[in-house]
């Protein structure tokens, strides 16, 4: 297993992980990536009209080898 680092940007600005966790391979990662995006943009969707959630993954080598962007927006359209 390998040791991975889930850096997060979001509204609140960029947010770095120093713990990391361990897991078996590219699989995992991505869907621990997919967790981490929508756990962040679940508690801050609410209030926003548009926003965009960036998970950068490192390895122990502090090398960026993965990266998702999760995006949201709204649009209202008049009914006639």
């Amino acid at each position: 297993m390998a040791r991975y680092y889930f850096d997060v940007i979001n509204g609140e600005g960029p947010m770095r992980d120093d713990e990391g966790m361990d897991l078996a391979n590219a699989d995992a990662v991505r869907a621990e990536v997919a967790k981490i995006a929508i756990a962040v943009a679940r508690d801050e969707i609410e209030d926003q009209q548009a926003m965009a959630v960036i998970v950068n993954v490192r390895d122990d080598s502090d090398f960026r080898i993965f990266s998702a962007r999760l995006s949201y927006s709204t649009e209202w359209h008049d009914v006639a």
